[in-house]
């Protein structure tokens, strides 16, 4: 049964913006790719494309209690998490995009010429745009006073996220071996470690 807190309308207005600007973010790094014969795909991914989409949905399930005057403090508690949340997604999209360059696709994929990127973003975490749509799936849940929903949504994400990991995994290891099989040891998936990098 869908369950909201109350929010302040325009926390739902800034998620709405930012959430836009994430999706341009996503288009320009999609016309950036290069197409190329060759290489390995894997079309299974688009199973973990699908059910990580569906936790979205689950999070906007239900009615939105705008209830809360603008300046309320519990308001702009909301306003502060959700410019953290989208900051640290844009932020993170845009720099695991970049280093990624030509190998960034949205289906697992490796090119003829792909190379294991381990800078960056990726000196952390193996997937840091995961990480990246994780922040706008919990930003959303904050926008919106969606709480309970996440209760069904963070199982959907992490099984999605999960299929499409191992689908890029596999196609990693079979282009790089053992030179991928130390960087899987070394590096976390999707949580960094706190601390320094090792």
């Amino acid at each position: 049964m869908p369950f909201s807190v109350p929010v302040a309308l325009p926390q739902a207005w800034l998620f709405e913006a930012l959430a836009l600007l994430f999706f341009a973010l996503v288009l320009v790094a999609a016309r950036r790719r290069q197409r190329e014969a060759g290489g390995s795909r894997d079309s299974r991914s688009r199973w973990g494309i699908i059910i990580q989409g569906l936790s979205f949905p689950v999070t906007a399930l239900g009615p939105v209690y705008a209830r809360l005057r603008w300046l309320d403090p519990a308001a702009i508690g909301g306003y502060a998490a959700v410019l953290l949340l989208m900051g640290g997604a844009l932020a993170l999209f845009a720099r695991s995009s970049a280093a990624l360059g030509k190998n960034w696709s949205i289906v697992a994929r490796t090119r003829e010429d792909h190379e294991l990127v381990r800078t960056g973003p990726y000196a952390r975490v193996r997937h840091p745009i995961y990480l990246a749509i994780l922040l706008v799936l919990l930003a959303m849940a904050v926008a919106i006073g969606h709480w309970l929903q996440l209760v069904v949504a963070l199982p959907l994400f992490f099984m999605g996220t999960r299929m499409r990991t191992d689908a890029e995994e596999r196609l990693l290891e079979q282009s790089f071996g053992e030179t991928f099989r130390d960087y899987r040891s070394s590096t976390p998936s999707i949580i960094p470690k706190i601390g320094r990098v090792a």
